[in-house]
């Protein structure tokens, strides 16, 4: 509903308690404000993160801005390239997709051998790249190939499975080497914080591609990531929480639920 709005949608007039003076554009603050003030609640009211948990909030707070960023893209805007031999956004998401999944073999790879107690040095092989990745090489090929959306569809699961998956590493299994192509073995923790470091120099990329061939964001996009920046908080405070934050969360969702059908309202 809120990306397609023009800059005179967003002025429609709308009141929020003593606030009636900046249109339905003050809906977006009201909501940000919300999220942000559920995150530091539910910070205050959990036990401290650990180390893991923290680099995974990390990476978390980028895959959101990186969904953010490509709000709205077409399949067809994602196809185009802003010059001669540069990437368009889909090669450029299917680049971050694959990236995502070759660091998680990684660690993968690594958490396995150290806690069955015969790590080496040696790289993984393919099949045991098939193995921790969970697909065949026809499957990888037809993913990284598909349009953007299936990529999408495919990563949020892919993401999820991470954050849960790598949120419950020890402090001290950060520090255990593990190995990739390269000559040094970097610790576990190097390989975590690589997978918000490489989405960021892509999102980043992808902002510019968009930007270059016509598709820069309009001012409803813009607030709109910001909302996903407040909720990426708001999740991150989740993260390792266990189960007893619902309610609370419930509330903030509720709310968010009767402005969003309140706005629909006002629309022409």
């Amino acid at each position: 509903m809120a990306l397609p709005l023009t800059e005179a949608d967003l002025a429609i007039p709308w009141t929020w308690k003593d606030h009636d003076e900046e249109g339905k554009r003050f809906a977006f603050f009201v909501t940000l404000q919300e999220l942000q003030q559920l995150a530091v609640q539910l910070e205050a009211a959990r036990n401290p993160p650990t180390q893991a948990q923290w680099i995974v909030r990390q990476y978390h707070a980028q895959y959101l801005d990186l969904q953010a960023a490509l709000l709205g893209v077409s399949a067809e805007e994602s196809e185009r390239a802003p010059a001669e031999k540069e990437w368009a956004v889909r090669r450029v998401y299917s680049h971050i997709l694959t990236t995502d999944l070759g660091f998680s073999t990684v660690v993968r790879f690594a958490l396995e051998r150290h806690r069955n107690g015969n790590w080496t040095a040696e790289r993984y092989s393919d099949e045991d790249e098939a193995r921790l990745e969970g697909l065949t090489e026809e499957q990888y090929q037809g993913l990284i190939d598909a349009p953007l959306g299936r990529m999408r569809e495919y990563h949020a699961g892919l993401h999820s499975r991470l954050i849960d998956e790598f949120s419950r590493i020890s402090d001290a299994e950060l520090d255990l080497p593990s190995t990739f192509w390269e000559e040094t073995r970097f610790p576990i923790r190097h390989r975590l914080h690589r997978f918000a470091a490489h989405m960021i120099q892509h999102t980043v990329q992808i902002d510019k591609t968009l930007h270059a061939t016509g598709s820069a964001p309009g001012e409803s996009k813009r607030l709109l990531r910001n909302i996903y920046a407040a909720l990426a908080q708001a999740d991150g405070a989740l993260i390792g929480a266990g189960p007893s934050f619902g309610p609370t969360c419930r509330g903030a969702a509720d709310r968010i639920s009767a402005r969003v059908r309140e706005l629909r309202g006002l629309l022409p």
